[in-house]
């Protein structure tokens, strides 16, 4: 029983992963032709805000999930080995402006897994996707 409750947790888990993941993958296209005014708005105040010429470079940080696996072995009754890793994921989405309208989204960082790539980026792009 508590193989199967642990194997559903880790599934609905893995779900919200991927759902992630896709969120930031259609905002790199969505948010394209996006105004400054209306980016401002759904995404806040940048961390970094850079300008030359007409092209503005507005940086957003995310991230703070660590993903952690351990593996424990036993050799006997009274001895245990256990090895674990921890990963932080993060994510910087610098948007491109030019002349106050995005011309591109750009994701940096420790994204997400291997099959998750930009899920952290998320955290930043849903709030202006329609």
């Amino acid at each position: 029983m508590k193989i199967v409750l642990a194997l559903a947790v880790a599934l609905l888990v893995a779900g919200c992963t991927f759902q992630r993941a896709a969120i930031s993958s259609r905002a790199q296209i969505e948010l394209v032709g996006m105004s400054k005014i209306e980016l401002l708005s759904c995404a806040g105040v940048p961390i970094r805000q850079e300008q030359m010429d007409n092209i503005e470079f507005l940086t957003y940080s995310s991230g703070g999930d660590s993903v952690g696996t351990a593996v424990a072995t036993s050799t006997s009754p009274s001895t245990a080995i256990a090895t674990g890793k921890r990963t932080h994921r993060y994510c910087e989405v610098t948007f491109v402006l030019n002349n106050g309208v995005v011309q591109k989204v750009n994701y940096q960082g420790r994204t997400g897994g291997l099959l998750t790539k930009g899920e952290q980026c998320a955290f930043i792009v849903e709030n202006c996707l329609k």
